[in-house]
C-alpha cells in the first residue's frame, strides 16, 4: 500500500547506505532521529544513521521510535512513492534494502543477533494478539491495514 504523506521516508543510497528524508515541515520527526544519533548530510539532503551502528539496526530503532512518537514511516519504492513501513516489517525491509544496495558505509555488517527477537516483542505491543505478522519486501505491496 502506497502512503501519500509519511513523516519520514527511508531509502538506500548507493554511496551512503540507509538514509532518511522528510519534508521541511517535519522538524519534530527529524528530531526523533537526531536524538538517536542520526546526522544531517547536506549533500544528500537527508539524515544518515550513526557510523557505529549497522544501518538496518539503526533503521529499525528509528522506525520504532517514530511509531512511539506517533509519526508514520515509509520506505521509498522507486518513483512510485513510499510504502508504509510498520514495526513488524521494518527489520526485514531495511535489512534487505541495505544488503541489495551494495556499497554503503555499513557494507557487510549484519544486524545484531538479538535485534530480531527484541523487534518482534516490541511490535507485539502495537498489534493485537490475533493480528498475524505480515512480511514484505520493498518490491511487495503492503498488506491492507486493519
Amino acid at each position: 500500500m502506497m502512503m501519500p504523506n509519511p513523516n519520514i521516508v527511508f531509502d538506500a543510497d548507493p554511496r551512503y547506505g540507509l538514509v532518511a528524508r522528510s519534508g521541511w515541515e517535519q522538524e519534530e520527526a527529524r528530531t526523533v532521529l537526531r536524538d538517536l544519533g542520526w546526522e544531517w548530510q547536506e549533500e544528500l539532503h537527508a539524515l544518515v544513521p550513526p557510523a557505529d551502528t549497522p544501518d538496518a539496526d539503526a533503521g529499525v530503532q528509528a522506525v520504532e521510535q517514530l511509531h512511539l512518537h506517533g509519526y508514520l514511516a515509509g520506505y521509498a519504492v522507486g518513483r512510485f512513492g513510499a510504502m508504509r513501513l510498520t514495526l513488524d516489517r521494518a527489520e526485514q525491509v531495511l535489512t534487505k534494502a541495505v544488503v541489495q544496495q551494495g556499497p554503503g558505509p555499513q557494507q557487510g555488517v549484519t544486524p545484531c543477533a538479538g535485534s530480531r527477537g527484541a523487534e518482534k516483542s516490541r511490535s507485539a505491543a502495537y498489534r493485537g494478539a490475533t493480528d498475524p505478522v505480515h512480511t514484505a519486501s520493498p518490491e511487495t505491496p503492503a498488506p491492507p491495514l486493519h
